[in-house]
């Protein structure tokens, strides 16, 4: 049996390999062992256990690194000594984090193949996502087999003068999540009590935002425009996922963003979100996973971005970058939520077997 790695720290990294780890066991041809960096560990212990998944290592990364330097130092060595033992036949990573980016060095320090899934993403501004955008160029330069979610992102990739014998469009394995939990009796069986409080009458607006670049002031200019939105229309509710990270929570919890329909709640469990998302009207989002999973849904969509590598969505006019423009905030959600047209899906993401691709493209590679 073929040994692979697969390594992930945070919480949409699990989400998004959760499918291809099952693929890959399931064939019964893959010694799979599994690395959790730890960047997200107390997000991440819900949802490997979600997903059915146990890690083989697990580095405790956000107990000891504070900033990319840390982290840095942190991992590079643990990593070079879990595949000096491991000794497997290719490492796999997952789209932009620092930890995949390290992960597909230490790898690539020790000549092992390494295979990337969601390959080929870019916003072509190196500081924007800060620093992913470096990441994932500097993972496709060491890359065997490149697994891109989209036909431009293959191009992307072709255009960087990779081979493109070794770029495949496989669609996103975020979709085949989406169907894996959506089809299970567990979300079938779950009822959110939070939705119970919001009035059918009400228009639900569903806010995530936690990046790196919205910190600080942004953040305050996003919170100002999410007050606008409510001050327009009585008939709107937010309900907003604070993300645990102190200089996020500052933020939210100031007496400056006070609205008794200004909803700041602990931070949701999947099947919660996943609720919580069928009832929204309106998505405001900086994550790249939750602009994935509102397009396939179908839901109205506005991300809190200056930029985006998931620049499908932009160009096929399903959604807009606002930035942390308070202004634009304000008028483009007034738009879309004042236009009555039904949901219009954009998926250019799969059909939900991405993961089932990638299997069979690794076994016929190693």
């Amino acid at each position: 049996m073929k040994k692979i790695v697969v390594a992930f720290g945070t919480r949409p990294e699990i989400i998004k390999l959760a499918p291809l780890i099952h693929e890959l066991e399931s064939a019964g041809k893959f010694n799979v062992v599994k690395v959790h960096t730890g960047q997200h560990d107390g997000l991440a212990v819900d949802m490997m256990k979600l997903f059915g998944i146990s890690p083989d290592h697990n580095l405790r990364s956000m107990a000891s690194a504070s900033d990319l330097f840390e982290l840095s130092e942190f991992l590079l060595p643990k990593l070079k000594k879990i595949m000096t033992v491991e000794n497997p036949d290719a490492v796999i990573v997952q789209g932009d984090t620092t930890s995949s980016y390290l992960s597909a060095m230490a790898a690539f320090y020790l000549k092992i193949p390494v295979y990337h899934v969601e390959a080929g993403l870019r916003s072509f501004d190196v500081y924007n996502p800060f620093p992913e955008e470096i990441n994932r160029k500097q993972i496709s330069t060491v890359a065997g087999l490149h697994f891109a979610p989209t036909d431009l992102a293959v191009q992307n990739l072709i255009n960087e003068g990779i081979n493109e014998s070794v770029v495949f469009n496989t669609g996103n394995t975020v979709i085949d999540a989406l169907h894996r939990i959506r089809n299970s009796e567990l979300f079938a069986n779950s009822k959110p009590e939070i939705l119970n409080e919001i009035k059918p009458s009400q228009k639900l607006i569903l806010v995530t935002t936690h990046r790196r670049e919205n910190l600080g002031e942004p953040l305050a200019f996003i919170m100002k425009g999410l007050i606008e939105i409510l001050e327009s229309d009585q008939s709107r509710t937010i309900l907003l996922p604070g993300h645990p990270n102190p200089k996020v929570q500052e933020i939210l919890r100031s007496n400056e963003f006070r609205n008794e329909r200004l909803r700041i709640i602990e931070p949701m469990d999947y099947l919660t979100f996943q609720h919580v998302l069928d009832r929204s009207d309106l998505v405001l989002t900086d994550s790249g996973g939750i602009q994935e999973e509102a397009a396939a849904l179908g839901k109205k969509l506005l991300v809190l971005r200056k930029t985006t590598e998931r620049q499908e969505l932009v160009k096929s006019g399903y959604t807009k970058l606002v930035g942390s423009d308070t202004k634009l905030i304000s008028k483009e959600a007034d738009k879309m939520l004042s236009n009555s047209d039904s949901e219009i899906a954009y998926n250019p993401y799969g059909n939900g077997d991405a993961s089932k691709k990638i299997a069979e493209i690794i076994q016929s590679n190693l």
